[in-house]
C-alpha cells in the first residue's frame, strides 16, 4: 500500500480500513469476547467487561463503542483496522499490546499499562491518558490529539515519526525514548523528564527549545 505524505513531506498516518457504514458490521455480544473468539468485521456496543481477566482480544476491521475494559487483564491484545469510541481502558493491563491502524476516540486510558506495546499508525484523539504506561514500546508514526497525558510513562519508547497536537505532557517521563522525527510542537511539555541525548532529532518550537534548555541546565542570556 502506497503511503500518503503530510504537508511536511513525512509519511502520513494510515487510517483503519473499515466499511463506510457501521451497520454493515456484525453485532457481537460480550459472550464472544469472554470466550476469546476473534472479532472480524464486527461491532461491539455497550458492553461492560471491567475487572475481567480475558483469555485474549483479537480484532480486525471492527468498531468497539462504549465498551469497558477497565481494570481488565488481557495478554497480548492484537488489533488491526479497529476504531474504539468512548471505551474505557483505565488501569487495564495490556502487555505486548499490538495495534496497527487503530483509533482511540474519546476513550479513558487513565493508568493503562501497555508496556512493550507495538503500535503503528495509531490515533489517540480526545482521550484521557494520564499516568498511562507505554514504556519500552514502539509507538511509531502515530498521532496524539487533544489528549491529556500528564505523568505518562514513555521511558525507552520508540516514538519515531509520531505527532503530538494539543496534548498535555506535563511531567511525562521520556527518559531513554527515541524521538527522531517526533513532532512535539503541539505538546505542553512543562516538567517533562528527559536527558539531552533523548531529545536528539525531536521537532520542537522555539518556545519549547527554551523550556528544554532550562530542563537540561542550559543558561540562556
Amino acid at each position: 500500500m502506497t503511503r500518503k505524505l503530510d504537508r511536511d513531506g513525512k509519511q502520513a498516518r494510515q487510517p483503519p480500513d473499515l466499511p463506510p457504514r457501521a451497520d454493515d458490521l456484525s453485532v457481537v455480544t460480550a459472550d464472544s469476547i469472554l470466550a476469546g473468539s476473534p472479532l472480524e468485521e464486527s461491532r461491539v456496543q455497550d458492553v461492560d467487561l471491567s475487572g475481567r481477566k480475558l483469555p485474549m482480544l483479537a480484532a480486525r476491521n471492527s468498531i468497539l463503542e462504549r465498551v469497558s475494559f477497565a481494570s481488565c487483564e488481557i495478554p497480548s491484545p492484537r488489533l488491526v483496522d479497529v476504531r474504539l469510541v468512548r471505551c474505557d481502558l483505565s488501569n487495564a493491563v495490556l502487555r505486548g499490546f499490538q495495534a496497527r491502524r487503530v483509533e482511540f476516540v474519546d476513550c479513558r486510558l487513565i493508568g493503562m499499562r501497555a508496556a512493550a506495546c507495538r503500535w503503528q499508525d495509531v490515533l489517540v484523539e480526545g482521550c484521557d491518558a494520564r499516568y498511562a504506561q507505554l514504556n519500552d514500546g514502539h509507538v511509531r508514526n502515530c498521532e496524539f490529539k487533544r489528549s491529556r497525558m500528564a505523568e505518562a510513562d514513555l521511558r525507552a519508547t520508540d516514538l519515531e515519526g509520531t505527532i503530538f497536537t494539543n496534548v498535555v505532557l506535563h511531567r511525562a517521563d521520556l527518559t531513554g525514548a527515541k524521538l527522531r522525527g517526533t513532532d512535539l510542537r503541539g505538546a505542553e511539555i512543562e516538567g517533562t523528564i528527559a536527558r539531552a541525548e533523548d531529545l536528539r532529532g525531536a521537532i520542537v518550537s522555539v518556545v519549547q527549545a527554551m523550556e528544554l534548555a532550562r530542563l537540561l541546565g542550559v543558561i540562556i542570556k
